[in-house]
């Protein structure tokens, strides 16, 4: 059997409660059916910044930083 990529969409519901990622690939290892979810690759444009919630800047992160250090001096 070859690797295949399928869409959880056409599984059916007991066993897309089990894999939670959009995309599967199914392959057979020693003559069993194996379905293995494919994980998602973050968008790099939601990570850009110190933190992927976009709440803080890497550039502000390092503005907070300095004053933080001017203000121990």
């Amino acid at each position: 059997m070859k690797t295949m990529i399928i869409d959880r969409k056409i599984l059916p519901e007991p066993i897309i409660s089990y894999i939670h990622s959009e995309k599967i690939k199914i392959f057979e290892e020693n003559g069993n059916i194996v379905l293995s979810p494919i994980k998602d690759k973050p968008n790099l444009d939601e990570l850009f910044g110190m933190f992927n919630d976009g709440k803080l800047s890497t550039e502000k992160f390092i503005q907070q930083k300095a004053i933080e250090k001017e203000l121990e001096n």
